[in-house]
């Protein structure tokens, strides 16, 4: 019997649904409901009840998924004793905050083809809060995420760096200042709702937003920088970034008596199938 049809089985436990574990498990709701046939098939048992939608474990298949975590669990610690701790193989499933993907991802495919070569990756970029919920429903291995007094206690947090954040304008409107320019010029706000723009907007109103001239709400970083190049208005973003997509036509500025910083981590399940890999993981993440 392969292990595999046994962590299906188990998604199918803990989300009740088989068209959910299909999506966790990122698989089809076919492709899951052949397994579990022929996981019947091999067992000569009959571990769902298919008269209801969806279908229900019967009291046999309950007791299958409450043996099969114990079968998975001594799989992995197998798994954990013939590979070297700082060895990945396997596939994982890996997310990254929009904001920070364009700097740290290619430099975790680079390292991954020169020191993981066993392993394969999958990727997605999102807003923090979401990767921090597929990391806890399984959907996700880890996420590099922007900490934020809501992230989710359940998860391991690892900081991987601090960014101080940084006003970029327009040139001609640099030698105003800060306060001069919040009067006569839009503030480009990167999404106040996600991580980053929380700690942006805790730090705009440090400064007296009050007397904010406008704010315009955007939702990438790029265009952001585009538009302040253009003259359109001014922004506060983590200085990597400003650094990295500013010309000779943007003004940086640091915030006075401000020790505001963009923190980046990993995020993992404690206890997940790939808790043992957190580490090297995050050796990925730098050179």
């Amino acid at each position: 019997m392969q292990t595999h049809l046994l962590k299906t089985l188990l998604k199918i436990s803990q989300v009740q649904s088989f068209a959910l574990a299909a999506e966790h498990l990122n698989m089809t709701l076919s492709a899951v409901s052949m397994q579990m046939k022929n996981l019947e098939e091999q067992l000569d048992a009959s571990l769902f009840d298919r008269k209801f939608r969806p279908p229900k474990l019967t009291p046999l298949g309950l007791a299958v998924a409450e043996k099969a975590q114990a079968v998975v669990d001594a799989e992995q610690k197998l798994m954990d004793l013939c590979h070297r701790i700082d060895h990945l193989t396997g596939r994982y499933r890996v997310g990254f905050v929009s904001t920070a993907s364009a700097r740290l991802l290619p430099s975790f495919l680079t390292n991954a083809l020169r020191r993981a070569p066993d392993a394969k990756f999958d990727f997605e970029t999102g807003l923090s809060e979401q990767l921090e919920e597929k990391v806890f429903n399984g959907q996700l291995d880890a996420a590099v995420i922007t900490v934020s007094g809501q992230t989710d206690d359940r998860l391991k947090v690892d900081v991987l760096l601090e960014e101080r954040l940084v006003f970029a304008a327009p040139k001609s409107l640099g030698p105003l200042g800060l306060k001069a320019m919040m009067l006569v010029a839009p503030f480009l706000h990167f999404m106040p709702s996600t991580g980053i723009g929380k700690l942006i907007a805790q730090e705009m109103a440090r400064s007296g937003d009050g007397m904010m001239h406008s704010k315009l709400v955007l939702d990438n970083v790029e265009a952001i920088m585009e538009c302040v190049k253009e003259g359109v208005g001014f922004t506060l973003l983590p200085e990597p970034d400003v650094m990295r997509l500013a010309d000779n036509k943007v003004a940086i500025m640091y915030p006075e008596d401000s020790g505001l910083m963009r923190q980046l981590a990993l995020v993992t399940l404690p206890d997940g199938p790939t808790a043992s890999s957190t580490e090297a993981l995050k050796s990925l993440l730098f050179d």
